[in-house]
């Protein structure tokens, strides 16, 4: 694990939220993905195998629905991971590092760096895409690149998502009674920001009864816009993807200390909590929108259930 945290910390802020997102959106149907806020790319309309410029290894693989190259399809193993050939760019073989897109593939093999995969699953004019995930490249043979998934509880998803939380709680300042004005408007901005954007909220609010799902407060103030999944760019703002919350349990719920079982709405508490006030909060049943169309998605609590749970496990 040491080992493997020394590896990402190497890497550049862009190629980590790269493969972060992977992470966030695995098992999802999207369409093509936006670049990252700093214009980094994360996929390539050219090229198969996308290695941005600045970052040493590939970044993505993408398969095509007209692709040229014989891929394989992904094969489901019994652990729940999943193996993926996936073939070069280049048809024969032998002229595999004769492409700068396998050289960084290769590295990425050679230095057990994972790379992230998405599949077209539906052609133009408004292409989707199965995001498969992350992947780690565990050989190469006779042209074909060999991918295998890590578990939810692998090393890799746990080192990203170890980063996903520190990043999180990285927010303090020193107080500074100068500025006692300017951190006044500061934090009317963060709270707009914590609330979630206008429409997103709005929508919320409308779904939910202007009440929080978990304990049916009304107080419209200290009710927030959650993410089940992290907030990724405006695609991610969409009901189905939300949560409201009260702010105090939206912040439980963005610090992984509570996660809501996808089969039975169940909330389950981190054991930090037991003994706390939120203890009553285990087993509650959140209450979902009456509209079908604005329930939370099961794939979004599932992904959150999961990452939640191979923390705790992590840390046990």
């Amino acid at each position: 694990m040491a080992s493997l945290n020394a590896k990402l910390e190497r890497l550049g802020p862009s190629h980590r939220a790269a493969l972060q997102w992977f992470q966030d959106f695995q098992g999802q149907e999207v369409e093509w993905p936006k670049p990252l806020p700093d214009g980094t790319f994360i996929v390539n309309k050219a090229k198969g195998i996308h290695k941005p410029k600045g970052i040493g290894y590939a970044v993505s693989v993408r398969q095509s629905l007209n692709s040229p190259y014989a891929d394989h399809e992904p094969i489901t193993l019994s652990d729940g991971s999943w193996t993926y050939r996936y073939f070069q760019e280049q048809l024969d073989p032998a002229e595999r590092d004769s492409q700068f897109t396998n050289r960084a593939l290769v590295a990425c093999m050679n230095d057990g760096i994972p790379v992230g995969v998405l599949r077209q699953v539906k052609p133009k004019p408004r292409p989707r895409y199965r995001v498969l995930g992350l992947a780690l490249v565990t050989r190469w043979q006779d042209g074909y690149f060999e991918l295998k998934s890590p578990r939810f509880d692998s090393p890799v998803a746990s080192a990203l998502l170890i980063d996903r939380v520190e990043q999180a709680l990285e927010t303090f300042t020193e107080f500074d009674p100068s500025c006692i004005e300017d951190a006044r408007k500061k934090t009317l901005v963060s709270i707009v920001v914590r609330q979630g954007q206008p429409a997103f909220r709005n929508g919320l609010l409308k779904a939910y009864e202007r009440r929080c799902a978990l304990t049916d407060c009304a107080v419209e103030a200290v009710l927030e816009a959650a993410h089940i999944c992290g907030y990724m760019g405006t695609e991610t703002n969409d009901v189905r993807n939300g949560l409201l919350l009260r702010a105090d349990l939206h912040t439980l719920y963005d610090r992984m200390l509570i996660t809501i079982d996808p089969a039975t709405y169940e909330v389950s508490i981190s054991p930090e909590l037991k003994g706390s006030e939120y203890a009553a909060l285990a087993g509650k049943r959140l209450r979902p929108p009456k509209d079908p169309k604005s329930q939370p998605s099961r794939d979004a609590l599932l992904t959150h259930w999961m990452h939640v749970h191979s923390l705790r496990e992590m840390q046990s």
